[in-house]
């Protein structure tokens, strides 16, 4: 599989997320131009003004829809996939079980709310690739900001969010 080199484009899903912003924020220190996608265009722009050259965004309201990311996978050279749908708070991702929380609330996630989403988004940007991508020779899927979250947290405790990016 061929390197992928700046100025190479690459296609960051998710970008306004925690994880997505910071790939961002490094293809970009590192001379890559970077196409976010995400329903917060703006945000991203004003977040990454100092590359405004080399930064832009694509508005993907619905990352599990079949088609989703068609349009932005072309001229594409690299895509990192972050974005996925998170229902919060969930017990069971399958929705099999009820999680009791501490406060008395029974949540009981379906599939519909957590897997599914995740999944068509992961197929939808794969297909994208494969159908409309024809200059894409790298894919990196990774995780989304559900990695760091923290249903309870206590005093004191860090915040973690994008202004540290700052």
């Amino acid at each position: 599989m061929p390197a992928v080199l700046p100025p190479a484009k690459v296609l960051v899903t998710g970008a306004s997320g925690f994880i997505g912003a910071w790939v961002a924020k490094v293809l970009l220190e590192r001379g890559f131009t970077v196409i976010g996608t995400d329903p917060k265009g703006e945000y991203l722009k004003a977040l990454f003004q100092q590359h405004e050259n080399r930064f832009s965004y694509v508005i993907v309201p619905d990352v599990g829809k079949n088609g989703a990311f068609d349009e932005a996978v072309v001229g594409i050279d690299a895509v990192v996939h972050v974005a996925s749908p998170v229902s919060l708070p969930a017990g069971d991702p399958q929705g099999e079980a009820k999680r009791l929380w501490s406060n008395s609330q029974s949540v009981t996630p379906t599939s519909s709310e957590i897997i599914e989403p995740a999944v068509n988004g992961t197929l939808s940007i794969l297909d994208g690739v494969k159908t409309h991508g024809t200059s894409v020779r790298r894919i990196v899927i990774t995780s989304s900001k559900a990695s760091i979250m923290n249903d309870k947290p206590q005093t004191g405790w860090p915040t973690f969010d994008e202004v540290c990016l700052l």
